[in-house]
């Protein structure tokens, strides 16, 4: 499995002899000095060959801070909680012992919630709109009343595809400071938590047709318990939008998820594209080997093979029509009432 793993918090203690007791958390004292040092690596190191020019970001955004939350050893629940920047900085944690779970805050589509204990903290994304789930499932009846081998039906939620998470946990000591001018800097190795594939249809015709292309992808982790850290074993499905290049008939894209649902479930990718007049065509391919491909070649990367034709608009090459919607413009009104 490829993360991206970076170094952060260094420890290491400078001592000065001194005979003034001075506590580490007394950050109005300047002589007292408890810092986080962070240095973060973010490159994805995939190994991206799809003979097309479309252009793919595989470094992992800087995080605008990172959170810093120090659970007790005793009943894991939460003591105290601290934010710094990407490089660090001060924290004001009372000496003991803690086990701390460090991770990126504010990424776009990752929600945090239960973080009272380090057992129950989870990271999910937000359901998408019902008429995309509605969509999905009216196309897999559709599939399951003309195919013999037909595609499961999808459980759970269908959930927008999770962003990178970077997180580290670690057990550490912070000592009682007796003497001045000591510096107390904390070390640990960050890695990301969520699982990214590359995703490719190499031979497409009629791409000049298309309007848009959807994906979704069955049986995978609803969210990430990743103070455990485990996988959720709820089922969810993963929606995330694919770019086409027209020219030379391909379709390739980037996603992350939090996993495939542990155990023998089956994932089907169900793919939607439409055309510019509208008229939409479904394929659907199961792809669990594909998550745990043998040749390392292949390793985080789904292929699908076959060959799909997308058809032009009714009224030609030239013709059909692709309905758009404008932003609405803010118009004020008064309204009298009475």
């Amino acid at each position: 499995m490829r993360k991206a793993v970076g170094t952060i918090f260094i420890l290491t203690l400078l001592a000065l002899v001194g005979c003034k007791r001075m506590p580490l958390y007394d950050l109005e004292n300047k002589e007292v000095d408890l810092e986080l040092d962070l240095e973060l690596e973010l490159d994805l190191k995939l190994d991206l060959d799809v003979k097309v020019d479309i252009e793919v970001d595989t470094v992992i955004p800087t995080p605008e801070y990172m959170k810093v939350n120090f659970y007790s050893m005793d009943n894991e629940g939460l003591n105290y909680t601290e934010f710094v920047g990407p490089q660090g900085g001060p924290i004001s944690t009372p000496p003991g012992t803690y086990v701390m779970l460090i991770y990126n805050f504010g990424t776009e589509y990752i929600q945090i919630r239960n973080e009272g204990n380090i057992n129950t903290i989870e990271a999910f994304t937000s359901d998408i709109t019902a008429t995309k789930g509605a969509t999905l499932r009216s196309f897999i009846t559709s599939k399951r009343a003309e195919e013999t081998d037909e595609p499961e039906e999808p459980q759970g939620p269908i959930i927008y595809a999770p962003d990178h998470l970077l997180v580290t946990r670690e057990t550490v000591v912070i000592p009682d400071m007796t003497s001045e001018n000591r510096k107390v800097t904390v070390y640990a190795t960050v890695s990301d938590v969520v699982e990214t594939y590359t995703y490719e249809v190499p031979n497409v015709k009629g791409t000049e047709y298309i309007q848009s292309v959807e994906a979704f992808i069955t049986n995978q982790s609803r969210s990430s318990f990743f103070g455990r850290p485990e996988v959720s074993k709820e089922p969810a499905t993963i929606w995330f939008p694919v770019g086409v290049n027209r020219e030379k008939g391909y379709l390739f894209t980037v996603f992350n998820t939090f996993g495939k649902l542990p155990g023998e479930s089956r994932s089907f990718l169900h793919m939607l594209i439409t055309n510019t007049e509208g008229e939409q065509v479904h394929v659907t391919t199961d792809i669990t080997d594909q998550f745990d491909h043998p040749d390392p070649d292949r390793e985080h990367t789904i292929v699908i093979d076959q060959e799909i034709v997308v058809p032009p608009p009714s009224g030609g090459e030239g013709g059909g029509i692709a309905p758009t919607v404008d932003p609405w413009d803010e118009e004020n009104t008064d309204v009298p009432i009475g």
